[in-house]
């Protein structure tokens, strides 16, 4: 059984770099070493739903995507694999943004909702999607809140082999 799975998260893995979903070369199942490396870069070990180390830029580093600031910049491992990249820019940076993406990518699939601020007051709040062969590019018009927007780079079933990773090491499962 263990064996399944590491044969799984190897094709998942090959196949999330094959497709090329990444940032700034920094593709979607990539080795930590390729961020760790870089010095503008800090990474630490962590527990989340997403990996076991997530690396950011370092303080007054700065970055940018499409030509628009980056806000926060996280990469997100898991066994030395990037399942991960998280980009928050300044909301009037997201058109120009999507397009760059549309551009890349191609047209990702549009979905339109309504949210309210605490005043009452509606938005359009605009997220794209992109898809690829086990990963995904996520683009949010509002995220948080109504001056960020959000940039999500995923390989879907990361989470999910994680989860089971972890239980499988729980002695109360292993019985």
């Amino acid at each position: 059984m263990r064996t399944f799975f590491l044969i799984l998260a190897c094709a998942t893995h090959l196949a999330a770099h094959a497709d090329g979903l990444g940032f700034k070369g920094v593709e979607l199942g990539s080795a930590l070493s390729r961020v760790a490396s870089d010095p503008r870069r800090e990474c630490h070990a962590v527990n989340t739903p997403f990996g076991d180390t997530i690396c950011g830029l370092r303080p007054n580093e700065k970055e940018t995507i499409a030509g628009a600031p980056v806000v926060s910049l996280f990469y997100f491992y898991d066994v030395d694999h990037l399942t991960a990249i998280q980009v928050t820019i300044s909301e009037k940076s997201f058109g120009p943004v999507v397009a760059a993406l549309t551009a890349k990518y191609g047209a990702g699939v549009l979905n339109v909702e309504k949210v309210q601020n605490l005043k009452g007051v509606s938005f359009e709040n605009r997220t794209y999607l992109w898809t690829r062969t086990g990963s995904s590019l996520q683009a949010l018009r509002y995220s948080g809140s109504l001056d960020k927007s959000l940039i999500r780079y995923s390989d879907e079933g990361a989470a999910q082999r994680l989860k089971l990773r972890r239980a499988s090491k729980d002695p109360k499962m292993d019985l």
